[in-house]
């Protein structure tokens, strides 16, 4: 993830400004909402987090397989197949990017495997080399060279610089490139489930319980979670959407050789979602059932600006690299709409888990 500053949103809410939005519907002030925060924390957890990154190292494992199938015999079906495992690996991820704390961020996984864009000198440089390509010298790569990591160059590799790479035109040294990437990519996603599974769930999980450094509150517990779903809103309109558009740069778009971009924004707009509702592959309780127990206005508004910031990225029918030179109103529109549901979550969920979430 190439990272944008959430100024903004963060001096919105870490203020606590705006409470008094968050009136309640109707006489709920007395509901007993324990057993409800424990579990939707526990299913935030569980139900989302782990289970995305469950996800995520299985897929990169499917991927690694298909790698090594394609470089022991490079036919179409073969490159197919690795490109279709890529599409479905980016879509866990980039919908994973609405819960990026924890783990995935404090040890720096998220650069490590989701820099942009890739730079074709240093990576020919490299191709050009007697470096010995393998997974140790992409691990040992400094952060000054994240983009020759991860999704992106894989991407460059299976779909070449115009998307249209054929088998034969993987050269023996790009094999043992590609092999190293996806060696690489499937033992940091391992790192993530394991470090999820292996006690950050539970942390989550039992937030507010004596001991939590973590999270010694459930308030606190919350607040990171509103905090990440604002936080991909700013990422996709003001940096992977606002930066290529304002530079009328095709160059700084995300996903630009397998065309793969507007799908990803659309899948980080989607991960909102999925945390909100508190669930992944397996429906479970979200802040959701939290908010419609004490004010239904807030969460209808925000499924009518979540439905409409996806609603706009699916209005932008040309490739992304393109749409910005070719359909900047859609462009225009979708940025302002995710904007527009930032602010609803900066402004009115915080407060609300600032209020309910204690």
């Amino acid at each position: 993830m190439k990272r944008t500053t959430f100024v903004a949103l963060a001096l919105l809410a870490s203020a606590g400004i705006m409470v008094s939005s968050c009136k309640k519907n109707d006489d709920s002030g007395n509901t007993d909402t324990t057993a409800l925060k424990t579990e939707i924390l526990q299913d935030a957890a569980n139900k989302v987090c782990l289970a995305s990154y469950q996800d995520l190292s299985s897929k990169a494992d499917q991927l690694l397989t298909a790698v090594n199938t394609l470089i022991a015999t490079s036919n179409d079906a073969n490159l197919n197949s690795c490109r279709t495992l890529w599409s479905s690996i980016r879509e866990t991820w980039e919908r994973s990017e609405a819960w990026l704390f924890g783990p995935v961020d404090v040890d720096k996984i998220d650069p490590r495997i989701d820099t942009w864009p890739v730079d074709f000198n240093d990576l020919n440089t490299v191709l050009a080399s007697s470096d010995v390509l393998n997974e140790a010298y992409i691990d040992g790569l400094d952060e000054e060279h994240d983009a020759l990591k991860g999704f992106h160059p894989i991407e460059y590799l299976l779909w070449g610089k115009d998307g249209d790479k054929t088998p034969a035109e993987l050269t023996g040294r790009e094999k043992e490139y590609l092999l190293a990437l996806a060696q690489n990519l499937a033992k940091l996603a391992g790192e993530v489930k394991n470090s999820w599974s292996g006690g950050y769930a539970a942390a989550l999980s039992t937030a507010g319980n004596s001991g939590n450094s973590d999270y010694p509150t459930k308030r606190v517990a919350f607040e990171t979670i509103v905090d990440a779903m604002g936080g991909i809103c700013d990422e996709v309109a003001n940096g992977k959407m606002k930066d290529p558009f304002e530079a009328q740069n095709p160059q700084l778009e995300e996903s630009p050789f397998a065309q793969n971009s507007i799908t990803d924004f659309t899948n980080n707009i989607k991960g909102i979602m999925d945390m909100y509702q508190g669930k992944f592959n397996e429906d479970g309780k979200g802040l959701e059932d939290l908010v419609r127990t004490y004010n239904l206005s807030l969460d209808n508004d925000i499924k009518t600006k979540h439905g409409t910031a996806v609603a706009a990225l699916q209005a932008i029918t040309d490739p992304f690299g393109k749409a910005i030179l070719t359909q900047q109103t859609q462009v225009q529109t979708a940025m302002a709409k995710i904007n527009e549901l930032a602010e609803t979550l900066a402004n009115d969920l915080k407060p609300f888990v600032q209020q309910y979430g204690q």
